[in-house]
């Protein structure tokens, strides 16, 4: 097996998901950590980047609701590699 390495950025792009009876443990997540998340670039879909958006008015690249395609276009991102 060969072994990658990557060198990664400092700003990170970073995908926030969570199904709706994780939603309020993700919230608590990020409210401990915003500090350090505000330094990145911020990914979620629809309702859970509406959510912590308007939690802590941090910057968030919402895609559409899960259900509707939102999980499809996180999913696009990271197989395209703009995740990282």
């Amino acid at each position: 097996m060969e072994l990658t390495t990557r060198t990664l950025p400092a700003r990170k792009h970073i995908a926030l998901v969570a199904h709706d009876h994780c939603k309020q443990m993700l919230m608590s997540w990020v409210e401990r950590h915003q500090p350090l998340l505000e330094q990145h670039v911020l990914y979620a879909t629809g309702t859970t980047g509406n959510l912590i958006s308007r939690a802590t008015g941090m910057n968030v690249n919402a895609m559409l609701s899960g259900p509707m395609g939102g999980d499809q276009q996180v999913g696009a991102l990271i197989s395209g590699r703009w995740l990282f």
